[in-house]
């Protein structure tokens, strides 16, 4: 089944467009069992200049993988017969150069590592998918694919064009950024669905500790580290029952130690991805209190890494301005009073008092960004 659409709105990089010409449309194939999500693919994806076959076996795609080449390839990870790990390995032998995305309804962390480590995974697309969302990862996976191409092309053919090829150098540099980005925002997406009390949450803590730690002079890796381990700060939720993790009503003693080991898995979990460095120990610390009353090793003062003494305030501030079941979103001067009475105790006062010199405009916009970014949301009350 073949549906050609319309020219998307975000081209690729005009440089690169610039050194490789005019291309051809790109080719997507999408394979799942599920006739209802490959219809649901087809629209989300209306309006994009792309030609999309859809399969519903690892065969049936494998066949249509022997017709013509694909830009793109999207498998669901639970199939009958053949499912979408299997699937893409075997397109990792048959179309390399193919960019490969995995869908599933699981927020499996440890899957997602395993895959990206098996098949050299771009992205990984939760289910249910935010239909922009899904167009942006495709647009990237198509630029991705285009400028790998060209790039090998460039490499053999005009080694003489030593200073387009070191731009073309910089923007794969930008494009590995992004994926890892993507990439990391995607699984942990999955990971708050889990969580519909604080869906969103870890997005909209990332945003915040990236603009406070900005405030405290942060720059480079240090932010970055902040930015990622903020985002990934309740990965070791995955190690948790949901039994515990969902439970409407107070955990009881023995299920609230059980609970505060997500700390130490989130760290174990992450011990074996390089690229996210230091990022792991903010995962580790982030409930760690500045008067050592914390946990999981009860360290104090600067013994607990910067990222994590940021992410304290954070965490605290958006679980406050946030709606619960049991009660409605604090406004933003609550919010920062309880944060103030804290100082000194739970909080670092050098980092409370960079917290106050951001603007509550500055604060609020992060919040209403990520809101929109991420899906439909109600004001707090201000």
């Amino acid at each position: 089944m073949t549906v050609r659409e319309k020219k998307p709105q975000q081209e690729i990089h005009p440089l690169v467009v610039s050194l490789i010409g005019p291309k051809e449309v790109p080719n997507i194939l999408f394979v799942d069992d599920d006739d209802l999500i490959l219809r649901a693919f087809k629209r989300d994806m209306y309006n994009a200049d792309v030609e999309i076959t859809l399969a519903h076996s690892g065969r049936e795609g494998l066949e249509a993988l022997k017709a013509k080449n694909f830009s793109v390839i999207l498998a669901d990870y639970q199939m009958p017969g053949m499912d979408g790990i299997a699937f893409l390995e075997e397109v990792c032998r048959a179309s390399p150069e193919s960019v490969r995305i995995l869908v599933s309804g699981r927020a499996d962390f440890n899957m997602a590592i395993d895959v990206i480590n098996r098949v050299g995974l771009f992205n990984f697309i939760p289910k249910p998918w935010e239909p922009y969302s899904l167009r942006d990862i495709i647009r990237r996976a198509m630029e991705h694919h285009a400028i790998t191409v060209e790039n090998r092309r460039l490499s053999s053919l005009l080694g003489a064009k030593c200073d387009e090829l070191s731009h073309l150098a910089k923007i794969l540099e930008g494009e590995v950024q992004s994926r890892t980005h993507s990439l990391l925002y995607g699984l942990v997406n999955a990971l708050d669905l889990r969580d519909t009390e604080t869906q969103w949450h870890s997005r909209r803590v990332a945003a915040y500790a990236k603009r406070l730690a900005e405030e405290l002079g942060l720059s480079g890796e240090a932010l970055l580290t902040v930015e990622r381990g903020a985002l990934l700060h309740d990965v070791g939720k995955i190690g948790v029952s949901d039994t515990i993790l969902l439970k409407p009503g107070r955990l009881t003693p023995e299920e609230w130690e059980e609970m505060k080991k997500h700390s130490e898995y989130g760290y174990n979990i992450l011990k074996s991805i390089k690229f996210l460095g230091e990022a792991r120990t903010l995962v580790l610390e982030h409930h760690e209190r500045f008067d050592g009353t914390g946990y999981p090793k009860g360290i104090a003062g600067e013994e607990i890494v910067i990222g994590a003494r940021i992410f304290a305030i954070i965490d605290t501030y958006d679980a406050m301005t946030s709606d619960r079941p049991y009660r409605k979103a604090l406004t933003h001067d609550i919010a920062f009073a309880e944060i103030e009475k804290m100082s000194g105790t739970q909080f670092d006062p050098r980092v409370v008092e960079a917290w106050k010199r951001i603007p509550k405009e500055e604060l609020l916009a992060i919040r209403d960004l990520v809101g929109s970014e991420a899906k439909p949301k109600s004001d707090s009350p201000e």
